[in-house]
Parts: structure tokens; sequence; C-alpha cells
């Protein structure tokens, strides 16, 4: 009876404790429901209830850490538009103001409504739906050319100084965002993997880790063959999924380690590890270019490789971001949470987070290997943009020429991108060595 009587009380003080604990915490929860309700209600000037509330979640989130973050209603389609790789829309790249007077389309994709439609590279677009565009933010006109599957728009474009403008109606339909890029967009829209300096030397730059990155890069690689070396450009790749970045990592290792999360809870902390079998012989040579805005994802892959042997960094020293976030769905889904659960660290067990305040002398990022850090400045590295700009559009392909010229002779913007140049002097001298 004793023993059945100590039974209930420890239950009873276990259940008293765990409702003193809940007690505590949505006494917290109600206040801030009561300020929010009183702010409604009494404030000078009118204030709307989701305002407050979303007001309130960003406050509180945003003292965490820059990587977590509050993504409201208004913005949670174009988050998941980035990640997923499609939303609904036309299919053409835009450049505008400042680097252009007015908006022109810079290519439509191949295949796109766009394209079906008959737009092409130079066109400029005047009038959206009969509303002009000229002085609008380039937000807004991306904003007025995407939309859902099926709706149609209207262009008012002008070709070629002298022409007369003319309308084209385009439906929307879904736009599979490209997140791996070849060296020159070719003359029908798709990507050239190999070289125009060298045609033996593939070049893949991989933009964002998305869901469908792995496929895509997949596709790329085995279209190729013959290659003597592989370029992966990850400049200005700013990360995204960390299952997208172990799959492609996975591509190039037979074994070991690929990265290790270390969080607070059991389940934030795991180890993964390549499995065998490659998509790229382990004899073809790798270099993986990235600089200072090279983060995250794209910081977990150059970092795997160069710990693995399995490839050479050249550029800058990466941004830093080694923390790894949980997208966690709000109000039915139609809100987030990004949350910052745990740190990443490559084979070496160095720290890859850049710490608030940490000095340059520190540890921190993915630092180029011995000889290959090519620091650029401004000036040159809005050429290096400017460069694949122009490669990006079809209307600039240029035809690989039948020479053994020089690799700048054959292809003279090298001389505007110096880190993509030392890439490919260190692939063409493991092949001439080999």
């Amino acid at each position: 009876m004793l023993t059945s009587n100590l039974k209930i009380l420890g239950i009873v003080i276990v259940v008293c404790a765990f409702c003193y604990g809940n007690a505590v915490r949505f006494r917290k929860v109600g206040d801030l429901g009561l300020v929010m309700d009183l702010i409604e209600h009494q404030y000078v000037d009118q204030s709307k209830a989701e305002d407050l509330y979303n007001a309130a979640m960003k406050g509180m989130i945003d003292s965490l850490d820059p990587y977590s973050g509050y993504v409201p209603p208004s913005s949670i389609v174009s988050f998941r538009s980035v990640l997923e790789q499609e939303f609904g829309g036309l299919g053409v790249s835009l450049d505008g103001p400042p680097r252009r007077d007015r908006f022109t389309v810079v290519s439509a994709l191949f295949d796109s409504p766009a394209y079906r439609a008959g737009v092409k590279p130079g066109d400029v677009i005047l009038e959206v739906d009969g509303q002009k565009v000229d002085g609008i933010a380039f937000e807004q006109l991306t904003s007025k050319l995407r939309g859902k599957e099926g709706t149609k728009v209207q262009l008012l474009l002008k070709r070629g100084d002298d022409a007369e403008p003319f309308a084209v109606d385009v439906t929307r339909g879904i736009i599979e965002v490209e997140s791996v890029l070849g060296d020159q967009r070719k003359e029908d829209g798709s990507w050239d993997y190999r070289m125009l300096a060298d045609s033996s030397i593939a070049y893949l730059r991989i933009e964002l880790f998305g869901e469908k990155t792995h496929e895509e890069l997949r596709k790329a690689i085995q279209s190729l063959d013959g290659i003597s070396g592989l370029i992966i450009d990850l400049r200005d790749n700013s990360g995204g999924l960390l299952e997208s970045a172990i799959t492609v990592c996975d591509y190039f290792l037979d074994e070991g380690v690929i990265v290790e999360t270390k969080g607070r809870q059991a389940s934030d902390r795991e180890t993964f590890h390549a499995k065998p079998g490659v998509l790229v012989p382990n004899d073809i040579p790798i270099i993986v270019l990235v600089n200072q805005y090279s983060a995250s994802a794209s910081e977990i892959m150059a970092a795997c490789l160069q710990d693995n042997g399995r490839a050479k960094v050249v550029g800058m020293r990466t941004f830093g971001k080694g923390s790894v976030q949980n997208v966690i769905p709000l109000d039915g889904g139609r809100a987030a949470l990004r949350l910052t659960t745990a740190y990443y660290f490559p084979p070496s067990g160095k720290m890859i987070h850049r710490r608030k305040g940490a000095p340059e002398e520190e540890v921190w990022g993915v630092v180029p290997d011995s000889g290959c850090e090519i620091d650029i400045d401004t000036t040159q590295f809005e050429a290096v943009i400017e460069r694949f700009r122009q490669r990006s559009d079809p209307i600039n392909y240029l035809k690989p020429a039948e020479s053994d010229a020089p690799a700048v002779e054959r292809d003279p913007t090298l001389s505007t991108d110096p880190q993509l140049k030392k890439a490919l002097e260190l692939l063409q001298a493991a092949k001439a060595s080999a």
C-alpha cells in the first residue's frame, strides 16, 4: 500500500512540475497576446492584428542570429520558389537600370512561354498589360510578369532602335529555375559545358543548392565524355539545402566523411558519409572556384572535396556561414520559421562558421589551397559578373575554333577573370604532365 501511494505521489509531483513549467511559459505568451490586443484597440493610431503579429515574430527571431528568420505569408511563395526551383512566369532573364537604360530581355529560356511566343534577347519591355514600366523598380516588374500558370500577360516590346513597338501575348507556365550552368549558352538556349578556351575541360557553375540541383548536375556530367579536367564554380553561391549539397558531394567521392552537423539536440548531431561509386572518375582532376560570397552549402562542398583530397580550391576565402537552418511551417503552411539548429563541420573538423566579430586572423571559412588564392578588387569583380552575363545570352554564343592557339586567344574574355584563368591553367598543367 505504501509503495502504491509513493508511486501515485511521484506521478503527481511530475505532473505538477510539468504544469508549473507550462504555466510560466504560457503566462508570457498570454502577456504577448494582451499587449497585441491593447495596441490593436487602444493605441492612438489604428493597427492591424496581423501586422502586429508579424512584427512580434520578426523582432523575436531577429534577436537570435542573422540566419534565423520569420517568413511572413507575403513572402512564403517566393521563398519556396527559390528552393523548389520553379514558379509561374514567362521564362525570361532581364536586365535594366543602372546597367541599361530600359528593361531588356537578356535571354528567353529554351522552350519557355516567352520563347514560344517569339520574345527574343535584346527586346525592350515598354509596357505590361497596358501599364508603362519606365521608372518602376526591378522587383515590381518581375512581380508583374510572374503569376498563375495558364494566365496571360500582354507585353509591349520594341526590337531595334528604329522598329515600331509591337504587342505579344504570353501565357504563363511553370518555369524551372536553372541552378547548374555552363561556360556559355548555345544558340538554342541550352548550355555548353565544355570550355571555349579548352574543350577537353568541363565547366559547371552551381548557382544554388535547390531540390533539383543534384539531378541537373548529374545530367550535365553524364552529357560529357573524354574530358581531362573539371571546374566547379561556386562563386556567389549563397547556399541552399543541406541534403542537396550532400548528394552532390557524393557524386565525386567513393568514401570518406562529407560533413558533420552538431547541435544541442541529439537529432541535430549526425555524420554523413560518401557511398561507393562516382560520376567523375577519380583520375580526372577537379578545381573548385570560390569567393567571399560563397556560403553555407557551397562551403560544405568546397571543404568536403578539399579535405578529402579530391579537388583543389582556387579563389578567395569564403563567407563563413557554417550553420544549419531548419524550415518549420507556421500558420498552416502560410508562413514559416527559419531556425538555426546546428553548426556543420567539414572532414577536417575545422570551424567554418564565422562568429560575430571574429577577426580576419581567426580560423573560419574555406581557404584556397597554397598558391591558389587569387584576390580581385571591385572593378575586377564587376568584370567577372559582366563576363558571365554576356555568356548567358545565346546571342553572344561563340563556336569553338579549330586551333592550337593559347587559351586566352581562343577565349579573350578569360583575361577579365583571373580566378577562372588560374583554374584552367592548373588543369592544363595537370593534363600536360599526365
